[in-house]
C-alpha cells in the first residue's frame, strides 16, 4: 500500500499556493480596475478642463490634420469639431489672406519640434468674420505619435479696446495740437516728451531744439541774469509740490527768431510725476493794457487841458473885450493904438492856443467854414519851420487856382503839424520836406484806379519827404490808433490816426505812397467850394446900436463886467446875475427880458438847469449860451431836441454884439440854431 500522506501534503501545498496566486491575481485585477477608474476619472477631469477652458485648445498631427478641438475652439471659428477632425487646416480656408503665409511658417516650425508664440494671426470663421487671435503651440508625444498642441486666444475685444484707445489718443492729440495755447510735457528726468503745434508756432522751436528743460531755459531766456531769476522761481514753485498742484507766472520768452513775447506760463504737476507746462501769448493783451493806461492818462490830461482852457478863455474874454472897448473909444491917430493892436493880436494868438487845448481835450467841435488852403499853409509856414531841425529844408509849391474848402482852421493846422512832425522824424539825418497844393479832378476813372472817392474837384495837399520810407506792411497799419514805429516813449501812435479822422470828418480822402529808403508822400483830398472865407464874411457885418433888456448870468466878475459895459455902450439895458439861482430869480422879477446870456458852467445851477427853469416860466424865452468849452458840451448836458444859440469864449466885442443883435431883433418863433 502506497504512502498517500506525502502526496496529500504536496497537494495541499499546491492548493495553498494556487489560492495565494488567485488572491494576488484578484488584488492585481482590483488594482488595475482602480487604476483604470482613476485614469478614466483623470481623463474626464482633463477633458472637462479642456472643454471649459477660456481659450481654444486644438491638436493636430505633423501633417496639419486636426485631431481634436475643444468647445472654445468651436466658438471661435464657428465649426464643430466633427467638421474639422481629419481635415488639413491649410485646406479649410481658416486663415485670412494676410495671415496665410505667417501661419504656414509657424506650422513649419512646429514640425521641426520648435514651440511657437504667442503670435497674432487672423482667422476666418465659418460665417466669414475675421477673428484676430493669438496662437501658441507646443510639440508633444501622444499615444506613441508626435502631435502639435495649439492654444488659441480670441483677442477681438482687446484689439477693439486698443483701437478705441488709439482713436481717443488721436482725439486727445488733435485737441492738444489745436488748443489755443502752447503745451510742453516734461518727464521725471527733465526730458521734453511732447510739444503741441501751438507751442511750435508760438515760439518757433521744435523738440529737436529743446530736447530737455535745461535747453529750454537756455534758449528761451538767453540773458543769464533773467534766466537765473526764472529758474529760481520755478524751483520755488515746484519744490515739494504734490500731484495736482498748479503754479502760474508771467515771463518774457525769446523765440527762435530772436523776438520776445510776454507769456503766461502755468506748470501743473501730474500724478505720474511729470510736468505739463502750458503757455499763452499775452503780448497783445499787455500792449492793449499799456494803451489803455496811456489813453486814460491822455484823457486825464485832456480833462485838465479843457479845464485850463475854460478858465483861460474867461481871462481872455475880459482882456480882449476891454481892449476892444479901448480901441473903439480911442482916436484913430492915437500913439497908443499900435500898442493896443499888439495886445489884441497877442490875445487872439492866446485864444487860438486855448482852441488847440480844447481840440486836444476833444471838447472842440468841427466848425466847417470856407477856408483858403493856400493862405492857411502860408500863415503857418513859420510855425512849421520851427518844428524842423536845421538840416531839414522846407519847400512849398502852391497852385494859383482857387483852394477854398469847407474846413475847420484848427483841424487843418493839426493835419499840417502832425504830418510835418512825422516827416521830420523820418529824416533823422536831414533832408527835404515839400508841401504842395494842386487841384485834382476825381472822376469815375480815378475811382476805379484808386478804389475811393466821389466825383468832383478837390484841393490836393501833398506833404512829401526824403526820409527812410516805409514797407507795405507798415503802410497798412500807419492809420491805426496807437500804431507807431518809434521807440517806446517817443511816440503815441495817435498822430496819423488823428489826421485820418480829421480828413474823414471833412469828407476828404488820404493816401500814402512810400518805399523803404525813398521817402514818403501823403496826399490829402478836400472838396473845393465856391465861397468867401470866414474872415471876409465877418468883416462884411458892421456894428450898430441896439435896444432891449439883457440878463447876463455869468459867475466870472471880469467877464460879466465886460459884457455889461459893452452892451450898455451899444444901447442895451442890462441886468446881472452871479450864479444859476440868482439868474432864475432875476428872470422871475424882470419878465420884460429880451435875451438871457447864460454861462453853461456856473455855481448852484448850470446853464442847462437855468434854461429849463426859465423855459417853464416863459416858453418864448431867448437864451444865448456862452462857455469856455463849446456847444457840444451844452448838448451833452441835456438840452436835446432844441436848437440853441451859442457863442464860444473868449468873447470879442464884435462877435458878442453881432450875436446879440441877431437874436434880439429876430421875430419870435425863429429862435436858435447858430453858434459862433
Amino acid at each position: 500500500m502506497k504512502d498517500t500522506s506525502g502526496t496529500n501534503r504536496q497537494l495541499l501545498e499546491e492548493i495553498s499556493i494556487l489560492k495565494q496566486r488567485i488572491r494576488e491575481l484578484e488584488e492585481s485585477e482590483a488594482g488595475r480596475r482602480r487604476s483604470e477608474e482613476a485614469l478614466k476619472e483623470a481623463g474626464d477631469s482633463l477633458r472637462a478642463c479642456l472643454e471649459n477652458a477660456p481659450d481654444g485648445v486644438y491638436m493636430m498631427d505633423t501633417e496639419g490634420n486636426f485631431l481634436y478641438g475643444n468647445r472654445r475652439s468651436e466658438e471661435i471659428i464657428g465649426y464643430r469639431r466633427e467638421e474639422l477632425t481629419g481635415k488639413n487646416f491649410l485646406e479649410m480656408n481658416l486663415l485670412s489672406e494676410a495671415s496665410f503665409f505667417k501661419a504656414a511658417e509657424l506650422f513649419e516650425a512646429s514640425r521641426e519640434g520648435r514651440p511657437t508664440g504667442p503670435d497674432e494671426i487672423e482667422l476666418v470663421s465659418k460665417d466669414g468674420r475675421f477673428v484676430p487671435v493669438e496662437i501658441s503651440t507646443s510639440v508633444v508625444q501622444y499615444m506613441g505619435r508626435t502631435v502639435v498642441i495649439g492654444f488659441v486666444r480670441d483677442i477681438t475685444n482687446r484689439k477693439r479696446a486698443a483701437q478705441e484707445i488709439l482713436v481717443e489718443k488721436e482725439k486727445l492729440r488733435t485737441l492738444l495740437d489745436n488748443a489755443p495755447f502752447g503745451m510742453l510735457l516734461i518727464d521725471r528726468k527733465s526730458r521734453v516728451v511732447y510739444m503741441n503745434t501751438h507751442f511750435r508756432n508760438l515760439f518757433g522751436y521744435d523738440m529737436s531744439d529743446v530736447p530737455d528743460i535745461v535747453t529750454w531755459y537756455r534758449r528761451a531766456y538767453p540773458d543769464t541774469t533773467y534766466r537765473n531769476m526764472v529758474t529760481a522761481a520755478a524751483r520755488e514753485d515746484l519744490q515739494g509740490a504734490n500731484p495736482g498742484a498748479r503754479k502760474s507766472r508771467v515771463f518774457s520768452v525769446t523765440c527762435k527768431d530772436g523776438t520776445d513775447k510776454v507769456v503766461s506760463l502755468v506748470v501743473s504737476v501730474l500724478a505720474s510725476g511729470e510736468y505739463l507746462m502750458s503757455c499763452e501769448d499775452i503780448t497783445e493783451m499787455r500792449r492793449l493794457e499799456s494803451q489803455l493806461r496811456h489813453a486814460q492818462k491822455m484823457e486825464s490830461i485832456g480833462t485838465l487841458a479843457g479845464g485850463i482852457a475854460h478858465d483861460f478863455n474867461n481871462i481872455l474874454s475880459a482882456l480882449m473885450g476891454y481892449a476892444s472897448l479901448m480901441q473903439m473909444k480911442m482916436e484913430k491917430d492915437s500913439s497908443l493904438r499900435p500898442y493896443l493892436d499888439q495886445v489884441l493880436s497877442a490875445s487872439r494868438k492866446a485864444a487860438d492856443l486855448t482852441q488847440s487845448l480844447l481840440a486836444f481835450s476833444r471838447k472842440q467841435p468841427v466848425t466847417l467854414l470856407p477856408l483858403d488852403v493856400n493862405s492857411t499853409i502860408g500863415s503857418t509856414k513859420k510855425l512849421l519851420k520851427r518844428l524842423l531841425t536845421e538840416d531839414v529844408d522846407l519847400h512849398t509849391t502852391l497852385t494859383r487856382d482857387d483852394t477854398v474848402v469847407m474846413a475847420d482852421r484848427s483841424q487843418v493846422d493839426q493835419i499840417l503839424f502832425n504830418l510835418v512832425t512825422n516827416a521830420r522824424d523820418a529824416m533823422p539825418r536831414g533832408g527835404t520836406l515839400t508841401i504842395r497844393t494842386d487841384i485834382a479832378d476825381i472822376d469815375d476813372r480815378f475811382i476805379r484806379v484808386h478804389g475811393f472817392g466821389r466825383p468832383g474837384r478837390y484841393v490836393m495837399i501833398t506833404i512829401s519827404d526824403t526820409g527812410e520810407g516805409m514797407d507795405e506792411a507798415t503802410q497798412r497799419k500807419i492809420f491805426d490808433p496807437f500804431f507807431t514805429t518809434k521807440e517806446t516813449g517817443k511816440g503815441t501812435g495817435l498822430g496819423l490816426a488823428t489826421v485820418y479822422g480829421i480828413v474823414k470828418q471833412h469828407d476828404g480822402y488820404i493816401t500814402v505812397q512810400s518805399e523803404p529808403g525813398r521817402g514818403s508822400a501823403f496826399r490829402i483830398y478836400l472838396p473845393v467850394v465856391q465861397a468867401k472865407t470866414d474872415r471876409e464874411e465877418e468883416a462884411a457885418v458892421p456894428l450898430s446900436v441896439g435896444t432891449g433888456t439883457i440878463l447876463i448870468a455869468e459867475d466870472n466878475e471880469e467877464v460879466r463886467r465886460f459884457m455889461r459895459e459893452a452892451l450898455q455902450e451899444y444901447g442895451y439895458r442890462t441886468i446881472e446875475a452871479v450864479d444859476g439861482e440868482d439868474a432864475i430869480e432875476k428872470f422871475r422879477q424882470h419878465r420884460d427880458v429880451d435875451l438871457v446870456i447864460v454861462d453853461s458852467v456856473m455855481p448852484k445851477k448850470n446853464g442847462r438847469e437855468v434854461y429849463e427853469e426859465m423855459h417853464r416860466m416863459d416858453p418864448r424865452v431867448r437864451v444865448l449860451f456862452t462857455s469856455g468849452y463849446t456847444k457840444d458840451v451844452i448838448l451833452e448836458k441835456g438840452i436835446e431836441g432844441r436848437e440853441i444859440d451859442f457863442i464860444a469864449k473868449p468873447l470879442t466885442l464884435d462877435r458878442l454884439l453881432q450875436k446879440v443883435r441877431e437874436i434880439v431883433h429876430k421875430p419870435h418863433g425863429n429862435e436858435g440854431g447858430k453858434s459862433q
